[in-house]
């Protein structure tokens, strides 16, 4: 089923912004926000002020994250999305920051695993191979995905502030003892409730809901779906080796230094 994915499709407004120049630690204010008559709120009802890039996502600061995608421009926030996998509805408004679009939790679990594999495209399947009553091959999958869909340091950027949403943001109850990274989501009115993360080993994506789409007693996504992530997890990693996900390090207190961007679709040129 297609269901809004909430603060989980916040990983499209932050590549998208970190394609378009901006870094983890670049600056951005939660503070009330008005586009297109349109003012969002937080979870929390309360605005931390200046932040940056990393506790904004780590917190999932619906203004800052509205504020970006503003900033570097809705259409490559959606094709940010296409790009890793997204076939459902992501409307034009500036909405589409805070997952007011649709999304099945098979496509949304995939595009978390191109990060994890290193900016890799990847396409899902089920059926490996088919065989008769004979041993003879039927059919026998082949292809290994699109190819490279995000660049090397944009990965590690990404991997970056998405390990700080489990060590230090609405994702903590999904810690399991080992590096990982992964981001929540709650729907307006806690329809939907998501937890989608990876570890160096895998992937995977949970999704609690009404199949009637009826609204869930405050279910969200850092609570029952991220502590169903991590029993999981933690199963299917016993008795594999610990490893470390592929992070950037946190840049010295120096200016950052300027840098020209062209989107890849626009042909537009732009800096920071």
């Amino acid at each position: 089923a297609f269901r809004q994915p909430g603060s989980a499709f916040k990983l499209f407004v932050y590549l998208a912004g970190l394609e378009a120049g901006l870094s983890p630690r670049s600056r951005v204010q939660d503070a009330p926000v008005t586009v297109e008559g349109w003012s969002p709120g937080n979870y929390t009802d309360r605005f931390l002020g200046d932040i940056d890039l990393t506790e904004a996502l780590a917190k999932s600061v619906n203004t800052a994250a509205v504020r970006v995608s503003e900033q570097v421009g809705r259409k490559r926030v959606s094709n940010a999305a296409r790009r890793l996998g997204l076939t459902g509805d992501i409307p034009a408004g500036p909405s589409l920051a805070l997952g007011t679009g649709e999304v099945t939790l098979l496509e949304l679990t995939q595009a978390y695993a191109t990060v994890a594999n290193g900016g890799a495209g990847v396409w899902s399947y089920a059926i490996e191979e088919i065989r008769d009553e004979t041993g003879e091959v039927l059919y026998r999958r082949s292809g290994s995905g699109p190819g490279t869909v995000l660049a090397p340091g944009t990965v590690r950027d990404m991997t970056r502030m998405l390990t700080a949403v489990v060590t230090q943001g609405t994702g903590r109850a999904a810690d399991i003892g080992r590096p990982a990274a992964g981001k929540t989501g709650t729907s307006q009115d806690y329809r939907d409730a998501w937890f989608v993360g990876f570890t160096a080993e895998l992937a995977a994506g949970i999704w609690m809901g009404n199949d009637d789409g009826a609204p869930m007693n405050k279910v969200t996504g850092g609570g029952l779906p991220a502590r169903i992530w991590k029993r999981f997890m933690m199963a299917a990693h016993r008795g594999i080796s610990i490893k470390p996900l592929a992070v950037s390090q946190p840049p010295a207190d120096q200016p950052e230094k300027s840098k020209v961007w062209e989107d890849p679709y626009t042909k537009e040129r732009f800096g920071r």
